[in-house]
């Protein structure tokens, strides 16, 4: 079971896009879960988390994210503006999927 967090500033932009990433996941029969959450919850959500997605909105935290994932060696990835302009699960799952050495 692979855990997804998508992270963005109060959760909510992102519901969009984890409805449409759980609808690709179950149509592919991937093993996975895609939660959204506000930024201010890593910490607490990432020792539960294989990967963290991080809104383009919030990319300037990157950084900051990173060093709160390291210690937990839970990898981390900024959506590209296009595929979140575009809610496009298929890509941002694909992406995710190659940062963690799967593929879909």
């Amino acid at each position: 079971m692979i855990k997804i967090g998508l992270f963005c500033f109060a959760g909510m932009s992102t519901s969009v896009l984890v409805t449409r990433m759980e609808k690709f996941a179950s149509e592919h029969n991937l093993d996975c879960t895609v939660e959204a959450y506000s930024e201010t919850e890593v910490t607490e959500k990432v020792k539960d988390l294989d990967i963290v997605l991080i809104g383009p909105q919030i990319k300037y935290y990157k950084k900051r994210i990173e060093g709160i994932c390291e210690p937990y060696g839970v990898k981390t990835m900024v959506i590209s503006n296009a595929a979140f302009g575009r809610m496009d699960a298929q890509q941002v799952i694909t992406e995710a999927y190659a940062l963690l050495g799967k593929d879909i």
